[in-house]
């Protein structure tokens, strides 16, 4: 037996040194062993996860050396091409929503298939985590949630975190590409009481056009998921819907050593794979899409969110619209 192979003890301790608490069961740490067969591999995963992030003390941050080098990274293409762009988006999501609905929104093995009611209360709960982590992060620039205006949270999925948004504002609309994911979202929003939500299902492209105008904008772990020309444009949408003095706060990885984005050899060689896609965004563009609009940033932070993955940077910005544009 080698060092670096996953064993049953090593996936034990990982639970115990990252996240202060034992496995739920034997079943999770075989699947753990399966699923990470390397300890490079279930490292990434346990400080990957959302309740390590939740967890985690502020020096772990991943860390850029200075001296990487660009990468090419298109992030236009012509209106048809994006819309096949946005189709192959739409169907992978389509099909992870009906598959695996809950891992396919936090990616650690107690939510694969049909978790347990333990797991999915749980799942939930940690939405809580992420309007903290806001909270805070608004309040460094001087801005606090009063119960005011209208919120769009982009990438719901099944309202993990918009149900705990929803009481910071008068209204709360969540958005998402996968309609599996919103029906779930709604009878599990039903059925635990939660109310004062609207739902909206991303269907087309074009449905971008028709997003109302807003105060707060809300997408975290959602973007990267996305082509960069899809979120070129969703990003776009977010500058031109945010109303003069709202907020917009997102989550997009902005460098990967190891990642380019050619927009020929993509549609070439990835369409009509049906699978979870990590992309990255450049950092200069995010400022120039923002500032077109009449937006400055007021936080931006690196945030950790893809688990700290060598060579890589993922942003938390936070933008606010000053005027009319």
């Amino acid at each position: 037996m080698t060092h670096d192979k996953t064993t049953p003890e090593a996936v034990t301790w990982a639970y115990r040194l990252f996240l202060a608490r034992e496995p739920e069961s034997r079943e999770i740490v075989a699947e753990h062993m399966t699923n990470s067969p390397e300890l490079a591999a279930l490292r990434d995963v346990f400080v990957g996860s959302a309740e390590f992030r939740a967890l985690a003390p502020a020096g772990v941050k991943p860390m850029l050396q200075g001296d990487e080098p660009p990468r090419t990274v298109e992030t236009n293409g012509d209106p048809v091409l994006l819309q096949r762009l946005f189709e192959h988006v739409n169907h992978s999501w389509q099909h992870l929503g009906e598959t695996d609905p809950y891992w396919s929104v936090l990616t650690a093995p107690e939510y694969r298939g049909k978790p347990s009611a333990e797991h999915i209360a749980r799942f939930f709960a940690s939405g809580a985590a992420e309007i903290e982590r806001l909270q805070k992060a608004l309040a460094r620039s001087g801005v606090t949630l009063d119960g005011r205006g209208t919120c769009l949270e982009y990438g719901c999925g099944l309202g993990r975190v918009t149900r705990h948004l929803a009481p910071h504002f008068q209204r709360t609309i969540g958005v998402d590409i996968s309609a599996p994911h919103l029906d779930l979202a709604r009878e599990l929003a039903a059925s635990d009481g939660v109310r004062g939500i609207d739902w909206i299902h991303l269907g087309t492209l074009d449905t971008l056009d028709d997003l109302p105008e807003v105060d707060f904008i809300y997408s975290v772990i959602v973007l990267q998921h996305n082509p960069p020309p899809v979120i070129e444009r969703i990003l776009s949408t977010f500058a031109r819907i945010l109303k003069p003095g709202g907020i917009a706060y997102f989550q997009v990885p902005t460098y990967r050593a190891d990642y380019e984005f050619r927009l020929a050899d993509y549609v070439r060689e990835q369409l009509g794979r049906k699978e979870m896609e990590m992309h990255a965004f450049p950092q200069e563009r995010v400022f120039e899409i923002f500032a077109e609009a009449g937006a400055m940033p007021i936080s931006v932070v690196e945030d950790g969110a893809t688990g700290n993955r060598r060579g890589e940077r993922s942003n938390t910005f936070a933008f606010r619209r000053l005027r009319e544009h």
